[in-house]
């Protein structure tokens, strides 16, 4: 073991007794299962008793493996539809890539809480019915509940067992939980889909990120109130609206770094942990590369790797899309490219060119860690970003939903990476200009590993970041100090409008006054001389 991270751990054992910890684990989305797995495994390092409870909401592979520590018990609940999971097909949402309708806010606040939160529904509903799967849970007599607020079920079941819970996010931020912690509003402060920053943003940016930020609350919103109606509803009995159970937390644990991220203004119980997934030692010391991708580096002098994630198919992606790469691909024989094509396509390889190599699957992290490498294009999923970030590859980022767009600009912003418009894939030549450049232009690898460099000496190391609050967080588990009083006032006293209106109005009134003197003082003086 390193020796800085053995210190670490041992500051940390030195200070705190073994715990016994529920982590709960959906299993929905890729990422946010390796997320909270990652953070099981430190935790065990760190000498807890982790249980790690996994109700599975779709039949997800992928997962075996991720589970290093070997004394963490792993409790995999099935629903009685997990057979019709296994034959259902992994929702892929290939709406995402050119929908129009999905990809306006304004449509999407509306359609997305039901489509994202109904697929917990059944599963959940089942778990909160499982009187033996609840009464196992209670036995165990856990100190500590973990549990992410993408799927709120696990906080529900923590109120249940009358165990303190403690909230994750495995993205950078949620504005709604943000604002319950007391965090400022981030309007300005962190990037909105085609707004410019300050000091080049206009009034139409402003105008833009209050619309986009005022309808993805909506959304995060209804995708909150559509699970608690449906656990309301299981349970059979009221329950604590979902915003006063979260809130009900000493910390707040987000994937944010600081280093990576935007400047934001935040409050101390919202503790950002971002990077603790990234093992910089580890990522020195990459398995090798298989003899068939090492021999396709070879081919040329630089290689080009794209990949759009789990979640968006390649191979779902819309015919003028793929036509705008393919023209790339003509536009560029010099480079070599990797493409993560998740389906065998005999028609579709005949119409590439012989610089192209079309994969069902990538061992991403080798690959990153080749010098060889040039460019990494990627959807921009946080898990992408941040390994992206830590092995200072340059990288062009083409956002397609969620909180990609986001990640993309915050990378994009230290100078390694470009935000790049899905919908300009169709225009090969563009696309083509654009990689050329990354390629060639020396910039962009300087300040990509001008940032690796950054984060490889952050004065606190992420996982031990999370540790101590965690153990900061279990000792005071009702301390909600940190949180500012004013967060509970309304908006208009939050604000001060009802002052400012106040003061407005004296200042409009002394104007008026002011003026309706002087006007009147000629006609006085007028007067006094003729009499």
């Amino acid at each position: 073991m390193h020796v800085k991270n053995l210190l670490s751990i041992l500051l940390v054992l030195g200070s705190v007794s073994c715990k016994n910890i529920l982590i709960f684990n959906p299993i929905f989305g890729l990422s946010h299962v390796k997320f909270i797995s990652k953070m099981a495994n430190i935790i065990a390092d760190h000498g807890h008793n982790v249980t790690l409870f996994q109700p599975f909401h779709i039949a997800l592979k992928n997962t075996e493996g991720l589970i290093k520590n070997k004394y963490i018990e792993i409790i995999n609940y099935y629903p009685d539809h997990y057979d019709e999971l296994l034959k259902t097909e992994t929702a892929t949402f290939p709406a995402f890539w050119d929908s129009h309708l999905m990809n306006n806010p304004v449509l999407s606040a509306f359609m997305i809480p039901k489509a994202i939160a109904g697929e917990f529904e059944r599963t959940a509903t089942q778990l909160l019915k499982d009187k033996v799967a609840l009464d196992d849970l209670k036995s165990r007599n856990f100190d500590v509940i973990i549990s992410e607020t993408f799927e709120l079920t696990g906080m529900y079941i923590a109120h249940m067992l009358n165990v303190p819970c403690i909230p994750v996010w495995s993205a950078v931020r949620f504005t709604i939980f943000n604002n319950i912690f007391g965090q400022p509003s981030s309007l300005g402060y962190s990037q909105q889909p085609f707004s410019k920053l300050a000091p080049e943003a206009g009034f139409i940016d402003r105008l833009n990120d209050v619309y986009r930020n005022f309808f993805f609350t909506i959304t995060m919103d209804g995708m909150g109130q559509y699970q608690n109606d449906f656990i309301e509803k299981a349970v059979g009995r009221p329950l604590p609206y979902w915003k006063d159970l979260i809130k009900e937390a000493p910390v707040y644990f987000t994937n944010s770094n600081e280093y990576l991220d935007f400047a934001v203004p935040t409050t101390a119980t919202i503790v950002h942990i971002g990077g603790f997934t990234m093992d910089l030692e580890k990522m020195k010391h990459v398995d090798p590369l298989p003899d068939k991708y090492a021999k396709i580096l070879e081919e040329r002098e630089s290689t080009v790797l794209i990949s759009f994630g789990s979640v968006i198919r390649s191979y779902q992606m819309p015919d003028n899309f793929k036509a705008g790469i393919i023209k790339m691909f003509e536009s560029l024989p010099d480079v070599t490219f990797i493409w993560k094509y998740e389906r065998d396509d005999v028609e579709f390889q005949k119409k590439l060119p012989k610089n192209v190599h079309l994969k069902k699957w990538v061992p991403q992290h080798s690959l990153l860690a080749d010098n060889r490498v040039k460019l990494f294009v990627t959807h921009g999923g946080l898990g992408s970003t941040m390994e992206v970030a830590y092995t200072g590859k340059p990288a062009l980022m083409v956002p397609i939903f969620g909180d990609q767009p986001e990640n993309a600009n915050m990378l994009a912003r230290h100078g390694g990476a470009i935000s790049y418009d899905k919908f300009e894939l169709a225009d090969g030549e563009k696309l083509a200009i654009t990689i050329r450049d990354m390629v060639r232009n020396p910039k962009y690898n300087k300040n990509a590993q001008e940032l690796l460099k950054v984060l490889s000496h952050q004065p606190i190391d992420p996982k031990l970041n999370l540790m101590k609050h965690l153990e900061f967080a279990m000792e005071f588990p009702n301390l909600r100090s940190q949180v500012p009083a004013i967060n509970q006032m309304g908006l208009i006293a939050h604000y001060y409008l009802d002052v400012i209106f106040f003061l407005s109005l004296i200042f409009i009134l002394t104007v008026y006054l002011t003026f309706k003197i002087i006007s009147l003082l000629p006609i006085r003086i007028v007067k006094s001389k003729i009499d």
